[in-house]
């Protein structure tokens, strides 16, 4: 099976050297009245001791108008390819210390259609707990298009 192929994946936050100073951060906005389901992974690389709060914003726009948080759910990755259970459903998420993990938040369209129907653009708020550095970047991979096709649609129209 095509991993790319009619699935979306792109940039959230491009990666920085300090990715929570000038928060918040917000990721990319995308388009999820066009894709099934979204995974926002943030990778931390050096830097352990920076952290964050994560939240999910509904949108109405791609340039991220109206935002309106919403419940998700995530998991977490502290080696490099073992990852934990996928959490209830949670309004934020304040990492912890420590260099070199992931988290994959993971939205379904249709839950965030149900909870804000005028708001189907999605993206990823960082606000900063601890100021101290930490490596990071944030990529978004969209799954389940509504339209597919072997180059996918562009998901932040």
């Amino acid at each position: 099976m095509e991993f790319v192929g009619p699935n979306q994946i792109l940039r959230g936050v491009w990666p920085l050297a300090d990715v929570y100073e000038s928060g918040p951060v917000y990721s990319q906005a995308v388009n999820m009245s066009l894709y099934g389901h979204a995974c926002f992974i943030l990778i931390e690389g050096a830097g352990g001791a920076g952290t964050t709060t994560i939240t999910m914003q509904a949108c109405a726009t791609a340039a991220g108008g109206s935002p309106t948080a919403i419940s998700y759910r995530y998991r977490l990755c502290g080696t490099t390819d073992t990852w934990g259970a996928l959490s209830a459903s949670v309004a934020t998420y304040a990492t912890i210390a420590g260099a070199a993990k992931m988290i994959a938040i993971e939205v379904d369209a249709e839950d965030l259609i149900a909870a804000q129907p005028t708001k189907p653009y999605l993206r990823m708020c960082m606000t900063e707990l601890n100021d101290a550095v930490c490596t990071g970047a944030v990529f978004i991979v969209l799954t389940d298009p509504v339209y597919p096709q072997a180059i996918p649609l562009t998901a932040i129209t």
